[in-house]
């Protein structure tokens, strides 16, 4: 019995040591885990489970059905380990910090969901350690609703443009809103400006057009990356028919980005006239940044001629299917022109050059035509201004006593050009310019550089004259020597050009080719129900 007292009095203090040593371990875990324990009760509830569980399997029950026998001379009980109770710390919150804190309705729901299950509604301690976030308001919130107020409801159209100033470009815009208009082909049309920069040729829009300026409303306050995310969001919330981006980079970018997700709602459009190209000679524009990263999502390219179409075709293998020649509309033929016996023989040649004074329409090949021309009655008359070197070209034009610059002009149309000869045209690349078509709706015999589209309308020897290569002075100047001397060919040649105009370059054929460009125009299968009347 000894020997059983002994063994047994040995395994007492040995478990008693073990549960010892395993409560000091759990409460050095209990102050490293303490954050955790807190923030999960029910890891808490399953640290407490364990501890008791482990203390009934180690430590002897205070009551037992078999106690364990003593001598009678043992009064006093073996000493037990009694580990501290787990005290959940409760910090004191006050109601009033509480109520600040979480708004009523969040207190009420939890209080109904109290009601249904009741072990759900959080403990203060838990929520002092709820964290909180800011969230940071939107910079383009506030734009966003004011697009939204300038927008309008219920269009059907958008035109993506940089802005509206004096350019071939721009009269494209106008040229097809007009169209869409006249047709009744939309219900509502918007033209969002991209660039920061005034827009004259805004009033030429129709009245029931609206105009937004994005570009000078948001340039300088958003980041171009915002500006991105603000006309995404008007355009997919709006959710246009049609959306014609014509040379906005801005609109560019975002159909290269976002462009799947506007497709899936909008019918993507873009127009293209011609490469740019540098200094060097590398081709440049949107067409070499943007367009073949994006022309799998638009439902057609748009361009006044089919070289160019031709052109792209040949660099990136695209979709011809997909390529449209809207050949622009020009003014209705007036024959202005009168070729009198005495303006046929008069003793000097009056040459009108008008166009933008950039790199793109070579002023300096118009300079050195006037310089070997100095010896000759030619009078060249320059109408234009530019956005780059102006002041290069007008400071070298006063230079030379036969060129007479008579600063910017609003269309060809507004000049007398009674007193001219014929137009020359000297661009390095383009499309087919507008310029050249309203010179011969006024009459003018044309003398063009052989670039781009130009060749489709100036037909050399029958509609006008070409120069090829472009930068050959020599050969202007030979051109030009040639009609001075026998002027007879001026008449035929003007006519030709206008009946070429009034067949191909008229508005009603420019309507129809607008009308037939498939998912452009409203009024077609399921539009129909949406058409102007």
């Amino acid at each position: 019995m000894i020997n059983n007292d002994i063994c047994r009095n040995i395994l007492h203090h040995i478990f008693g040591l073990i549960y010892a040593i395993t409560f000091y371990i759990y409460r050095i875990l209990k102050a490293v885990c303490r954050p955790v324990v807190y923030t999960h009760p029910r890891i808490y509830r399953f640290a407490v489970t364990m501890r008791e569980a482990i203390k009934e399997l180690i430590l002897p029950p205070e009551k037992t059905l078999h106690p364990p026998i003593r001598k009678p001379e043992e009064n006093r009980p073996e000493p037990i380990v009694v580990p501290e109770p787990i005290v959940v710390p409760k910090p004191k919150i006050c109601e009033t910090k509480k109520a600040e804190r979480f708004p009523a309705w969040l207190m009420a729901e939890w209080r109904d969901i109290h009601e249904i299950e009741p072990q759900l509604f959080p403990e203060e301690w838990l929520i002092n350690h709820i964290p909180e976030y800011n969230v940071p308001c939107s910079r383009i919130a506030k734009p966003y609703l004011e697009l939204c107020e300038l927008y309008g409801k219920d269009v059907s159209h958008v035109f993506l443009v940089p802005w509206l100033v004096r350019g071939g470009a721009d009269l494209v815009v106008l040229n097809y809103i007009q169209s869409l208009i006249n047709q009744h082909l939309a219900k509502n049309i918007v033209v969002i400006a991209t660039l920061n920069a005034d827009s004259p040729w805004k009033e030429r829009l129709p009245r029931m057009v609206r105009f937004i300026e994005f570009g000078k409303l948001y340039a300088e306050v958003l980041s171009p990356e915002e500006q991105e995310k603000l006309l995404i969001r008007l355009l997919l919330q709006m959710a246009p028919k049609v959306i014609h981006n014509i040379n906005s980079d801005l609109a560019y970018r975002i159909f290269v980005k976002y462009g799947k997700a506007l497709r899936s709602i909008s019918k993507l459009f873009a127009c293209s006239f011609c490469l740019d190209m540098t200094e060097e000679g590398k081709y440049a524009g949107y067409q070499i940044w943007y367009l073949h990263k994006c022309f799998d999502i638009l439902e057609g390219i748009l361009s006044d001629n089919q070289a160019h179409l031709e052109k792209l075709e040949e660099m990136y293998a695209l979709d011809k299917n997909k390529a449209n020649v809207h050949y622009q509309p020009a003014p209705r033929v007036s024959r202005k022109k009168k070729f009198a016996a005495e303006n046929m023989s008069k003793n000097e040649l009056n040459i009108l050059w008008a166009g933008r004074l950039d790199r793109q329409k070579r002023p300096d090949i118009l300079i050195q035509i006037a310089e070997e021309c100095r010896k000759l009655p030619f009078r060249f008359h320059v109408f234009g201004s530019g956005l780059l070197d102006t002041d290069v070209y007008t400071g070298r034009f006063e230079e030379l006593e036969n060129i007479i610059y008579h600063g910017p002009f609003d269309g060809l149309p507004s000049l007398s050009v009674e007193e001219y000869d014929l137009f020359l045209y000297t661009s390095q690349w383009d499309g087919l310019p507008n310029v050249l078509l309203e010179s011969a709706a006024l009459g003018l015999p044309l003398v063009a550089s052989d670039v781009g589209g130009i060749s489709e309308f100036v037909e050399g020897g029958k509609t006008g004259f070409l120069i090829s290569p472009f930068d050959d002075a020599a050969l202007y100047v030979d051109r030009l020597k040639k009609i001075f001397v026998d002027r007879s060919i001026l008449p035929k040649i003007a006519g030709n050009a206008c009946e070429l105009l009034e067949s191909r370059h008229s508005r009603e054929a420019f309507n129809e080719r607008v009308r037939n460009t498939r998912h452009y125009c409203l009024g077609h299968s399921s539009d129909k129900k949406e058409m102007v009347g």
